[in-house]
């Protein structure tokens, strides 16, 4: 298993810090332990690194995460260095 970084966007209009903190929990009860959460110009950012037998796992999975915590994932970003060539 390996070890991928990727990046999940999720639109949301700015958030204040106590709300910031009240979707790191809930992220976290969804199983997004492995990701670390800031601000984005489309709303937040999941920093994401996920062991899995393979990248598309990776992000399904993160994917799926975020999902079942009750926010929608706009898009998945990756770093160039991600994407084996």
């Amino acid at each position: 298993m390996s070890e991928y970084r990727f990046s999940v966007i999720v639109p949301m209009p700015q958030l204040a810090h106590h709300e910031i903190l009240d979707a790191t929990d809930t992220l976290g009860d969804a199983g997004c332990t492995d990701a670390s959460i800031r601000g984005h110009v489309d709303g937040i950012e999941l920093l994401f690194e996920r062991a899995a037998d393979s990248m598309q796992s990776a992000i399904s999975s993160a994917i799926a995460d975020v999902e079942r915590a009750g926010y929608r994932v706009c898009r998945v970003e990756l770093e160039r260095e991600a994407i084996p060539g």
